[in-house]
């Protein structure tokens, strides 16, 4: 963004993805640096894809689940 020839920088947000076995256990773990929750829930679905075993991903931001994805 730039306002009178000044460039500000929109600042990321980090998201923690968890990707959930059927047992409860939180096999995989990513850290996301994003702009925004839609570029996050497209990392957890791409998370899904990867990782067959996990059957939800969990999206936290800031210590609250925003978000869940499930197969």
């Amino acid at each position: 963004m730039s306002v009178s020839g000044v460039a500000y920088d929109i600042p990321e947000q980090y998201y923690t993805l968890l990707g959930v076995r059927p047992d409860g256990v939180a096999s995989v773990v990513d850290l996301v640096a994003a702009g925004d929750l839609m570029t996050a829930r497209n990392r957890a679905t791409a998370l899904l894809r990867e990782h067959q075993s996990c059957t939800v991903v969990e999206v936290w931001r800031d210590g609250a689940l925003v978000d869940q994805l499930s197969r």
